[in-house]
């Protein structure tokens, strides 16, 4: 078979297919069709979704970590941490505090 024959005969195998109502392997078992053939012309007939291609869009984004310098300190059995931007007077009050307790 030539390449627009082979491209009517499944064409016409497609549309009784589609107008039989059966599900794809039950046709194929009546029709007596391989399954496989089936699927393969029914891909290639089908039309093209240009939806389906469009041109991929990336959009660049920047993240921004935070990045925290801490430390621990431990005070009379009491655990610490400090984390950059601390308040200096605060710490050094609450350093006396747990000395004194």
């Amino acid at each position: 078979m030539k390449r627009k024959e082979k491209e009517a005969y499944w064409s016409a195998k497609i549309d009784e297919y589609q107008s039989s109502g059966l599900a794809l392997s039950e046709w194929c078992d009546t029709a007596e069709v391989a399954v496989h053939n089936m699927k393969y012309w029914l891909r290639k007939q089908s039309p093209v979704n240009p939806a389906a291609h469009q041109e991929t869009s990336w959009v660049s984004c920047v993240v921004e970590e935070s990045i925290e310098d801490s430390i621990s300190l431990k005070v009379n059995h009491v655990d610490i941490e400090v984390t950059s931007g601390y308040d200096e007077t605060l710490l050094l009050q609450v350093i006396r505090t747990l000395r004194q307790v």
